[in-house]
């Protein structure tokens, strides 16, 4: 699951008094251009002018938890709901304060606090969900998780946080529908198509996977994400001209790719392409690639290929006894 963000509000603004309401335009438009500190200063010079105003507490508490300022956030947080204690977002704010701080028993006030205002609200229970996970009660965690999937989304975006919930549950066929359900809503979403393709390849439906990235590669030819993705697909499928065209693109956008440059030395390798092989291998050690016997083994065979007995040899020796046979057979 995705990690639980603080929930913003963007209020609307009655012009009654005039200067407060322009400071909290302006603290609204600097919080989503991302400048958190002149966000607060103008929040604060609204209620300088109105010691009351609800939205700029809530708001300023929201900009102080992102900025881990989490006192003060709190005392924002309370000051709001003390103003008005129907404000559920402030509710749900300070339980993502009080569990960051460890107050473990006020974090879960608040979350239930948060799902009894808004009981078709899934994001309450995922943070429910969260918190019962981290402190290592997975039944609860699990309840709460069932209890997203049989809630109605309220929007498109809750489609999304339905299928995440499914696969978690081990509904594959359940998140691929929700996710489905999204896409026909918003067919312009490429990361949408990306995700579908790889509940897709979870259950072994390789076609359908590849036409999800197919979509998304015709909208991003330089999504690194898809591409890899592709490659392994077409090369679990024996396609491996295919698999070595998106190896090549992946790592000519991103060259420190040493699992894409091994799965395409392994490809080449497969077709008989031993000398740009050996270079793929030799990207792959250069870029740091986690198994290097399995890559020296690799390069070895290759280089025996090439006719390059010497440096076969070398790289059968750091193979480790993967390439003990090979030394015995071919080095002494």
């Amino acid at each position: 699951m995705k990690k639980i963000v603080f929930l913003f509000l963007i209020f609307p603004i009655v012009c009654f008094a005039q200067t407060p309401a322009q400071w909290m335009e302006s603290a609204n438009l600097k919080m989503k251009e991302g400048n958190t500190l002149g966000a607060i200063k103008d929040y604060t010079a609204a209620l300088e002018i109105n010691s009351n105003l609800v939205d700029a507490y809530y708001g300023r508490g929201s900009v102080y938890a992102e900025l881990l300022s989490y006192d003060m956030a709190v005392k924002d947080f309370n000051k709001a709901i003390d103003l008005d204690s129907s404000m559920g977002l402030a509710y749900f704010n300070r339980g993502v304060v009080y569990s960051a701080k460890g107050y473990h028993s006020l974090a879960i006030q608040d979350f239930n606090k948060y799902v009894s205002m808004r009981p078709k609200d899934p994001q309450g229970y995922l943070a429910r969900a969260e918190f019962y996970q981290q402190n290592g009660n997975t039944t609860l965690a699990r309840e709460e998780y069932k209890k997203v999937a049989e809630l109605e989304p309220i929007d498109e975006d809750g489609l999304i946080s339905r299928s995440e919930v499914k696969l978690i549950l081990g509904d594959t066929a359940g998140a691929i529908a929700d996710i489905s359900k999204y896409i026909e809503k918003k067919p312009e979403f490429a990361e949408a198509y990306l995700y579908r393709a790889q509940l897709f390849a979870q259950i072994g439906q390789s076609n359908q996977a590849i036409d999800d990235l197919n979509v998304v590669i015709l909208n991003e030819p330089t999504n690194v994400e898809a591409l890899k993705s592709r490659g392994m697909l077409y090369n679990s499928n024996g396609i491996t001209q295919a698999a070595v065209e998106d190896f090549k693109r992946v790592v000519k956008l991103d060259a420190k790719q040493p699992e894409v440059w091994f799965e395409l030395g392994y490809n080449l390798l497969e077709l008989k392409k031993y000398d740009e092989a050996i270079m793929a291998f030799q990207n792959s050690l250069a870029t740091g690639v986690h198994d290097t016997e399995l890559v020296y083994y690799n390069k070895g065979v290759a280089e025996f290929n090439s006719k390059r007995k010497t440096e076969a040899c070398k790289s059968m020796s750091r193979a480790g006894s993967m390439g003990a046979e090979h030394r015995q057979k071919y080095c002494n």
